[in-house]
């Protein structure tokens, strides 16, 4: 098989809708205010459940055409589609635009409605895995490859990796990747049994910190060869990378093995060295274990300059996303290249002696950050990593 292009991926736009902003720009607001999206979970009851908040988006405006009682999981790609269009056009043959879209659950919410009062084969359809992505295929007229991965909550992280491999073999012109969840009662409960949800507030690397909550979202990104990609764009995909390590179901690696891999393999496809890093985005989920492994992942990739390189996390405002949450912060890195801000990691207070980095707490950083690497992680050890340039203004 011949190897793939290294022709550069250039990062178009972007779209996105997240609990505290309904596109790119409130999202972006959002995230350099101190914005909090987490409240009493509305949608669905939670009178039994241990942890009732969650990053819920309370108003969801459908795409034309869609339907008020339809797929959820649509309803949000659709949302951050018309974003993306918004801002940028599909300038490429029906045929040579591909869709690769992550998740952690896929239209597991329809699955939850088909079962329930609403027995009918078009929920039941709607549960598939590629539903959603299907039907923003069927949106954006995308004739060409039609993905979904699914790699846990690492799972935007792969599908931007897999649409840049896309490119680079040739098999489409233009590509629009990303990732989204829903919350459900299905997956509140899953984490509810687990323990992983706190009920105090999200503080990632804090002291105190004692769990995540959930949110939903979705995030799309534009991808195009360098040769196709108009002036104006975001930034570069330099690198990307996946790695396994498999060690349990639902909890880290001890020495996060797979996400030492997965950055190190990223940055080795970038060309870059910890000395060309000038922005880390954490996946820093705020549970204990969490946080203090992939702290000590950081210190062993960046060596003598790790303690010198800003990092955040965004899931104290937005709760964990799931499928979205690496794209979303993909996205994020981009924005702070162009914004000349490093959003602070909202909810760290209080620092942690095992957590020892700058993490940029209490308020955003005037940083221009050009090179950026974002860091992933979900169940069943799966780690992903992605190394952005960002498009300095």
């Amino acid at each position: 098989m011949a190897p793939l292009r290294t022709e550069s991926v250039v990062i178009v736009g972007a779209g996105a809708i997240t609990p505290i902003g309904s596109d790119l720009d409130a999202f972006w607001s959002g995230l350099v205010t101190g914005s909090d999206g987490i409240s009493l979970i509305e949608r669905f009851p939670v009178g039994d459940l241990r942890v009732r908040r969650g990053g819920e988006i309370k108003k969801l405006s459908l795409p034309d055409g869609a339907s008020p009682d339809g797929c959820r999981a649509s309803g949000l790609l659709g949302a951050a589609a018309a974003d993306l269009l918004a801002r940028t056009s599909l300038d490429a043959a029906p045929a040579r635009r591909a869709i690769v879209v992550g998740t952690a659950l896929g239209g597991v919410e329809e699955l939850e409605r088909a079962l329930g009062p609403d027995r009918t084969a078009r929920r039941a359809a709607g549960a598939f895995y590629d539903s959603p992505a299907h039907a923003l295929a069927r949106r954006l007229d995308a004739r060409g490859p039609v993905l979904t991965v699914s790699t846990a909550c690492a799972s935007g992280a792969t599908a931007i990796g897999v649409g840049a491999d896309l490119l680079r073999d040739d098999r489409a012109d233009l590509v629009v990747a990303g990732g989204y969840d829903v919350l459900c009662r299905f997956v509140m409960r899953g984490f509810d049994v687990l323990r992983s949800l706190t009920r105090e507030r999200v503080r990632p690397f804090d002291r105190r910190r004692s769990g995540l909550l959930l949110g939903e979202g979705a995030a799309l990104v534009l991808l195009a060869r360098e040769t196709d990609a108009p002036h104006e764009r975001l930034g570069r995909l330099l690198g990307h990378a996946s790695a396994s390590d498999g060690s349990h179901i639902a909890a880290p690696d001890p020495d996060g093995r797979g996400l030492e891999a997965a950055i190190r393999a990223a940055m080795r496809q970038a060309g870059v060295t910890a000395g060309d890093v000038d922005f880390v985005s954490a996946h820093g989920t705020a549970t204990p274990l969490n946080d203090r492994i992939e702290t000590g992942v950081l210190k062993r990739v960046l060596g003598a300059r790790a303690g010198q390189i800003p990092l955040n996390s965004i899931k104290g405002g937005l709760g964990h996303t799931m499928g979205a949450a690496a794209a979303l912060e993909a996205i994020m890195c981009l924005l702070a290249s162009r914004h000349g801000t490093i959003p602070h990691t909202l909810g760290l207070e209080e620092p942690d002696p095992e957590c020892d980095l700058d993490y940029v707490p209490l308020s955003p950083r005037a940083a221009r950050p050009r090179l950026s690497l974002s860091t992933s992680a979900g169940f069943g050890g799966c780690n992903a990593a992605l190394v952005v340039e960002g498009r300095l203004a």
